[in-house]
This record gives C-alpha cells, structure tokens and sequence, in this order.
C-alpha cells in the first residue's frame, strides 16, 4: 500500500519542499510582501507509538444483534465472541384449533453482517441456558449466563446468503418440538413465564479456527423459533406461528492476548512500544487495544530559516491494509484524544485551525488507485501552533473510535498502523509554514 497524497509537491532540497497550497494563506502578510512568500512543507518531526490497553465494559444487550465467532492473529491474540438470548411468548389459538398437526420446529435467524472470512463453512452451535435472561436487564460485554455443555443445534454453513431474506434455518429435533406443540396446545405453555421454563434461552457459539464474526440481528421481525403446522381441513393448510426473541439478548467478547509482545499489557499504565512489535501499533476496541501518540520534539521543533508561521499541520496515519474491498473494514472514523500516564480518555484534540471541533479524521482511499492508497488524515493546525507558541503543553494523545460511536460492529473491527520506521504504511507528521524568501 502507498500513501494517500493529497497534494502534489515537488523536491527543494533535503526533506522540506514547497507547493501551492490551499488553506490559511495569508499567514504573515501584514509582514512581508506576498509576492516574497513561499509555501514549504516539513515531514521530519518523529511521532512515537505504542499500543495500550484501556479496559472497560460497555453494553451489549442495546445492539440489534449478537456475535457469534473468533478472531486470531499472533500479535494482538484471540478475540471470541459469543451470543445469548431468551424467547418470548406470543398468544396463540392453537388450543382453540381441531385436529390440527405438528409440522416442524424451526430456529430462524436473520443474518445481519459478517466481518473476516466468509468463504469457509461456518459451524453454528446452539446451547440452552441455565436459568432465563432478566428481561429488561442490561448486559456487558464482560457478562456470560451459564449453559449446557452439549450443543442443543448445530450447523455448518457457507455465510455467503444470496436470497432475498438472508436468513440461517435450524430445524430443532422433534422430540423436543413435539413436546413444546403439545404443551402449546394443552395451555400449559400460557406466557412468558411458562415459556423462560421451557426454553430458558440459547447461547450462540462456534468453534471456528476462521477469523470471522458473524451477526444475527435478533430484533428482526423473522427471528425466533417458528412452528410450523397443518390444518384439519380438505386441504390440510399449511400454518406457522412465530415465538420471537426478548429484548434482553447481549453478546460476550473476550480476549486473550498469551503467547504476544501485548500480553505485558497487564496494567493501564502499561504501553508496549511499535518498536518490538513489528513497527506496528493496533487498535482493536472489543479487546479494548488502542494506540498512543507522542510527538516529544515538537515542543523543541527547530524552526526553517526565515519562519513566518504554521499553516497547516497534518497527521497522516496509514493503514497496513492490503484491499479495501475486503471484509475487515477499518472503523469509518477515527478520533485523536488528550491521554495521561494511565492511558485514560481525557478530553478531545482540538483540530483544524480555530480549535472549535474535535480532531476527528474519516478513513479514505482513491479507489481507481493500481495499489491501496489510503489513510486517516487528521488537521491539528491549532494545537500544533499552540504548542509552537508556547501557549500549550505537549501532551500524549490516544486514537481510538471517537467516543459515542462504539457499537458492536466498531468492537470487533481492527486496525494496524505502521511507525515511520515501517517499511510500507507508515504515520506521518506534515507541517506547513510559511517563510520569506
């Protein structure tokens, strides 16, 4: 992968070059005639990294869909998701019906999204919980609810679902269907009560060895165990009735991080340098890996010759990303924020020129590029010229997903960036100033 040039500029001499530039140009006019202004630009400033662990829990049982699946890469570790939810009872006038007859039992569930590989089969196990989810309970991503050992359902499929409804279709054996028609038809299946007795819930897991998440969106109006059943007419019609999932379903996610350079990450204050991991740094939010900046020669940033002012300053951060059309996507945006020796979120980076918004950057990419040219690019003109001022303090920042744009789909989406020691992708700190000629 290159760079993502946004702007032309041809060589001056050493690393400092010159290019017309769009921006805040009238730095230093009411010094200096225009005409003897130039435009350079300096790359030179060294960005330190350093991936950091941030623990915390965050809500799951708010999301649309569960989790179900793994992720493992040698550097950051393994990441396993797993999905629980309980069914709800829905009124019915099977017992008001004659002679009608017991079809089939159906678990139905509407794929949402996938992420990682999709084109190895895909073994999905169905346990029963324990004891019922708490209805309109909140659950964590730290939570778990205990289930049995053997799986109730499990299938093997290709997640590559080209109907219209995409939809994974698990038929549950009949002896236990049989039983559940019956008690519907006697009453002694009435409400959710007697239903979270039957059921008590599912939890969804895999034991997959590919790296790929798959998500079931539970909320979906086709999701749930059908019945399926015929009529005692002529023409024995063909019925079904839908028993939906409750609101409470949440996903678990852990990480193990054993066997990496990232497992001597045991305390908040702990920060494992790019240098011994490859020239690399990660943020990984689900295994709630983030990475932290520090830039320690800006406070003494040796000035070009003949310095008017700064005009613009850009930290260009690359992916190490081989496609962008393949199915592990970086987050769409990325945020920059103030930290302390304890690696926490203080407050935003103020970004472009005023200050006013936070120094947030979108990923991008020229997508009719040979080669994946691609990047965040964050404008933090006003912090850099704070601190060239003397007006603030250097301080190290974290890059994270900005903060009230975490959902489970962000959690579990990862990202690699390369130091400027990297012999590919690789961070970069652009400062363009103006001087006199």
């Amino acid at each position: 992968m290159r760079t993502l040039l946004r702007f032309a500029l041809p060589i001056m001499t050493g690393l400092v070059f010159s290019a017309c530039l769009s921006g805040d140009l009238d730095v230093g006019q009411n010094l200096i005639n225009p005409d003897e202004m130039q435009l350079q630009y300096i790359d030179t400033v060294t960005v330190n990294l350093s991936t950091v662990m941030v623990p915390d829990s965050f809500v799951t049982s708010s999301d649309s869909s569960v989790l179900v699946g793994r992720w493992t890469d040698a550097q950051t570790g393994q990441m396993q998701a797993r999905g629980f939810a309980s069914l709800s009872y829905v009124a019915n006038d099977l017992p008001d019906q004659k002679g009608i007859r017991f079809d089939s039992l159906v678990l139905e569930m509407v794929y949402g999204y996938s992420v990682g590989d999709t084109l190895k089969p895909f073994m999905l196990q169905v346990h029963q919980l324990q004891q019922p989810l708490e209805i309109g309970a909140v659950h964590y991503n730290t939570q778990a609810v205990a289930y049995g050992t053997t799986p109730l359902l499990q299938s093997t499929f290709l997640p590559q679902f080209k109907e219209e409804i995409r939809q994974v279709r698990i038929r549950i054996p009949d002896a236990m269907a049989r039983t559940f028609f019956e008690k519907l038809v006697s009453k002694d299946i009435n409400s959710s009560e007697t239903m979270s007795d039957y059921w008590k819930g599912f939890a969804f897991l895999s034991p997959t060895t590919s790296n790929v998440f798959l998500a079931f969106n539970l909320t979906s109006s086709l999701s749930g165990i059908r019945l399926y059943y015929r009529g005692n007419d002529i023409s024995q019609t063909a019925n079904n009735v839908l028993f939906p999932f409750q609101a409470s379903h949440f996903t678990q996610l852990t990480s193990n991080r054993s066997g990496t350079a990232l497992q001597a990450l045991q305390r908040p204050s702990d920060a494992v340098s790019s240098r011994t991991t490859d020239n690399s740094s990660f943020i990984v939010p689900g295994a709630f890996l983030y990475t932290r900046l520090e830039i320690p020669s800006l406070s003494e940033f040796i000035k070009p010759e003949n310095f008017i002012g700064l005009n613009r300053a850009e930290l260009i951060i690359e992916p190490i990303r081989r496609d962008f059309r393949d199915n592990n996507p970086p987050p769409s945006q990325l945020g920059l924020y103030f930290t302390n020796n304890q690696n926490e979120t203080v407050e935003a980076v103020p970004g472009f020129s005023t200050g006013a918004s936070a120094a947030v950057a979108s990923y991008s990419y020229l997508s009719n590029a040979i080669e994946l040219e691609d990047a965040y690019v964050f404008n933090i003109t006003y912090y850099v010229n704070q601190i060239m001022k003397g007006q603030a303090v250097n301080r190290p920042m974290l890059l994270r997903v900005p903060i009230g744009q975490n959902t489970m789909k962000t959690m579990i989406e990862r990202i690699k960036f390369g130091n400027r020691q990297s012999t590919t992708d690789r961070i970069r700190l652009k400062l363009y100033v103006t001087s006199d000629t």
